[in-house]
């Protein structure tokens, strides 16, 4: 069993990690190969999957708030998770690409980022 769960995970993360870098690095070839508007139909897909995820992201929160011993892994994926929002608000600010807003909002995600670290660091695992 121990085999198959490296194979499965191990195949699922590579998969995860060539999509995501796809989107991030060459999502115009993506789009192009695929025949994908990046305009209306595959944004409101994203959009939906973004949305999707924050509210995975939520879900683990709200487990460590109930057991922050047994849910300690998801607090620094957590953390980490809220510096690649605030990232990817402030990149397209800084290139010119959008308004401010986007990235003052996401202020908040920087406030927990530092906020879930700290709490890592006063509350060492043992």
């Amino acid at each position: 069993m121990q085999a198959y769960t490296r194979w499965l995970f191990g195949a699922a993360a590579t998969v995860n990690f060539v999509v995501g870098l796809v989107f991030l690095f060459a999502r115009s070839w993506f789009l192009g190969t695929f025949g994908l508007d990046a305009v209306a139909g595959s944004n409101i897909v994203l959009g939906n999957l973004v949305g999707m995820f924050i509210v995975l992201f939520g879900y683990s929160y709200l487990l460590v708030a109930m057991d922050a011993a047994r849910y300690r892994v998801f607090i620094p994926l957590g953390a980490i998770g809220k510096l690649c929002a605030v990232a990817c608000g402030v990149v397209p600010w800084v290139l010119h690409e959008v308004s401010a807003t986007l990235p003052a909002l996401l202020g908040i995600d920087l406030v927990f980022a530092v906020l879930f670290f700290d709490y890592l660091r006063r509350t060492r695992a043992s």
